[in-house]
């Protein structure tokens, strides 16, 4: 009964091995999220000749491409809920906080718990993958909604109810460029209207023809 702990942060892990009673095969390492690091690692977990499982904090974004690597690799997974992890954690009565020292917690949760703990990813990879890109999508359109409100609000300040005489649609930012074009109405009455419908129909004429 083997105990790999990982502690994951953004683009590095530490790893820690360990086996009952506290006994520590591997001191607390650290590896790169890359492949080559990340194959070493499975040939250093399939080098034992005990069962062995891998046991990380789910952290959301960054524990997912390590954790379904592993997994691809037929290493047997397990994805801790991190108030669980934080919960059995705060039993310690050292409480210093290091990569190093969450490693060995970990690898200790692995052993205290090893009959309660779940394979993940078995089947689930789409569904958590499809999960994670929905985050992403969802992030990207919060944005773009706030930038609108933004863009509406300074439309409102610099050419009032020009919304009612151009907008966006799809793929046709008209009034968006209209607005790069121009910047201001002040700046329109500076041209005057020859001049500002000259350059308008030569705007209107090369942007439809692009």
């Amino acid at each position: 009964m083997i105990s790999v702990g990982i502690d994951v942060s953004k683009g590095k892990s530490t790893v820690c091995i360990m086996k009952p009673c506290g006994e520590i095969l591997e001191l607390p390492f650290d590896i790169g999220h890359t492949a080559d690091e990340l194959d070493s690692l499975i040939s250093l977990i399939k080098s034992f000749d005990e069962e062995t499982r891998v046991v990380m904090e789910d952290t959301g974004h960054y524990h997912l491409p390590v954790a379904t690597y592993l997994s691809s690799h037929n290493i047997f997974v397990c994805c801790v809920n991190a108030l669980r992890m934080k919960k059995f954690c705060s039993q310690s009565i050292r409480r210093a906080k290091t990569d190093k020292i969450d490693s060995i917690k970990i690898a200790s949760f692995g052993i205290t718990y090893w009959n309660e703990l779940v394979k993940a990813y078995p089947s689930n990879v789409i569904y958590d993958e499809l999960k994670f890109l929905a985050r992403q999508y969802y992030q990207v359109t919060g944005m773009l909604v706030k930038s609108k409100v933004n863009f509406s609000n300074l439309l409102d300040q610099v050419m009032p109810k020009i919304n009612d005489v151009l907008s966006n649609q799809g793929e046709n930012h008209k009034l968006t460029e209209f607005v790069s074009r121009y910047i201001h109405f002040q700046n329109i009455l500076d041209m005057g209207e020859m001049k500002f419908t000259s350059d308008y129909c030569k705007w209107a004429k090369k942007r439809d023809t692009a």
